[in-house]
């Protein structure tokens, strides 16, 4: 059992170097976990809104062409541009995090 235990019967405490160091750790991991559930958080929110907001966009271009196919092909450039900006926003959201 005391090769499971790499402190063996002394564990460290906050007075000996090891247990001030192993608060430090615990500390930092809580701090980092704290962080990435909050982004996460924050991407979901994006993306939420990003979808509505697609959604709306679509249903303004139907709307607006009403039914003629050359307008709605021509808006329908204009939404693909804006949909590939909302894509590239989100995709550097993940890449920095």
């Amino acid at each position: 059992m005391s090769q499971l235990d790499p402190y063996g019967s002394n564990l460290p405490t906050m007075f000996t170097p090891g247990g001030r160091a192993l608060a430090r750790d615990l500390t930092t991991v809580r701090r980092a976990t704290s962080v990435g559930l909050a982004k996460g958080d924050g991407l979901a929110a994006f993306t939420e809104q990003a979808m509505g907001n697609l959604a709306a966009l679509d249903r303004q271009r139907r709307l607006l062409a009403c039914g003629d196919e050359t307008l709605n092909n021509l808006l329908m450039e204009v939404e693909i541009g804006h949909v590939m900006c909302v894509l590239s926003e989100q995709r550097a959201m993940y890449r920095r995090y």
